[in-house]
């Protein structure tokens, strides 16, 4: 055992001194987390503060109401508005979007205010880019402050149709009072709303067929990525120190073929728990990810994941003729296991036949606990049975690396 340590010291000493290597274990994976965590969040609150898109916006309208529902689009402070001016504003808003430059655009017919003050019926056009997310979200809140608009337009034409009935036809400043005062009630009623719906999840502990997205979602999606790629990595080690006859000199000493295979197991072990931890302290203190209520099963997801990971990096430096062969080996695998365990989109969106492929490896049970953990408040007797299966997916690398293992 004492052979075992000081391998694993030393490598982990070399790792610790590369830089590059660092880069790739910590910074690579921060980034990733906060681009995808951005990516997901979908225009929800976030860490920073709520994420905003953008709208294009042609106001053709030169009465007052195409201006209000501007202002009361940025007084929301949900969507950020970009104006296109001149005589042909409309035409150039649409052609951002179909060129690909804006997501979507918002214009406002010049008749807007006329429709309105006629109680007629005016309508807006927004032009939305379909491969983009962001036009959905910017949609529904254009909705909202329109909806405030019609609740306060049917409000004033209900007073004033009571006036009306009650008083006879009121006088244009009696009109102009009356919708002034209608404003004013809205306005001061709109905010607490009557009625409103808050989400609240009893105990977190309720399942839910889809997980929280963000940076809830990103941040162990990314640790367990980077887990993976760059525990496979460490593969081409191996065949380079068999191809540099380090191994074959290691079988003349009095060293068994067991420590070796158990020392390479162990300092990758090592290295991956470290940048697990690491990464999970960073999701928590940047990204403001809370990691459940039971740090113990958040560590044995972890311990249980690394090591099969650990085992797959020795199997595959264990067969690889190459340090090229081993490094595109495990690029291969550690992208295909990402993409059908759902470390780059919820596994629970996609059909079920692709959810059963993506449970035949370790990062769909991995990403399954660490949904339950972080989405769902899941303890350690809910988790047991994810972390049995990544042990047992541990167990079966680490076997098949210690068989397939040769000196030269």
């Amino acid at each position: 055992m004492k052979r075992v340590f000081y391998v694993t010291l030393l490598n982990v000493r070399l790792i610790a001194s590369d830089r590059a290597a660092l880069a790739w274990l910590l910074a690579m994976p921060v980034v990733f987390t906060f681009v995808v965590g951005i990516a997901l969040s979908g225009g929800r609150s976030t860490a920073s503060g709520p994420v905003k898109y953008a709208l294009t916006v042609a106001n053709l309208d030169s009465g007052p109401r195409g201006a209000e529902l501007l202002q009361r689009i940025e007084e929301a402070g949900e969507i950020d508005l970009l104006p296109v001016e001149g005589p042909d504003a409309g035409v150039e808003a649409k052609r951002l979007v179909d060129d690909g430059d804006r997501s979507s655009a918002l214009i406002i017919p010049h008749d807007f205010t006329d429709k309105l003050e006629q109680d007629g019926q005016a309508v807006l056009t927004f032009h939305r880019n379909p491969e983009r997310m962001n036009p959905l979200v910017t949609k529904q809140a254009l909705e909202r402050a329109v909806a405030r608009m019609n609740v306060e337009l049917l409000a004033a034409a209900g007073v004033r149709a009571a006036h009306e009935r009650l008083r006879g036809e009121p006088s244009d400043a009696e009109a102009q009072a009356l919708a002034k005062r209608v404003h004013e009630f809205v306005a001061g009623s709109w905010e607490p709303a009557p009625v409103s719906v808050v989400t609240e999840l009893v105990g977190r502990k309720t399942r839910r067929d889809l997980p929280e997205m963000g940076f809830s979602h990103s941040a162990p999606a990314m640790a367990l990525m980077f887990v993976l790629l760059s525990g496979l990595m460490f593969s081409a080690g191996l065949v380079e120190e068999r191809r540099a006859r380090t191994l074959a000199r290691l079988s003349t000493a009095p060293v068994r073929k067991g420590e070796v295979v158990l020392a390479n197991l162990v300092w990758r072990t090592v290295v991956g728990c470290g940048q697990f931890a690491i990464l999970i302290l960073v999701g928590a203190l940047v990204f403001r990810v809370d990691w459940g209520d039971s740090p113990l099963a958040l560590a044995l997801i972890g311990l249980t994941y690394v090591a099969s990971v650990a085992g797959m990096s020795v199997l595959i430096g264990s067969f690889a003729r190459t340090s090229r062969q081993a490094e595109t080996t495990s690029l291969v695998a550690a992208l295909s296991m990402c993409a059908l365990g759902g470390l780059w989109w919820p596994i629970e969106i996609t059909p079920k036949a692709y959810q059963t492929i993506g449970h035949f490896v370790p990062t769909g049970w991995a990403m399954d606990a660490m949904h339950n953990l972080v989405g769902r408040g899941y303890a350690l007797p809910e988790i047991m049975p994810q972390a049995s299966l990544l042990l047992g997916f541990a167990a079966a690398f680490c076997v098949a690396a210690a068989l397939s293992f040769r000196w030269e």
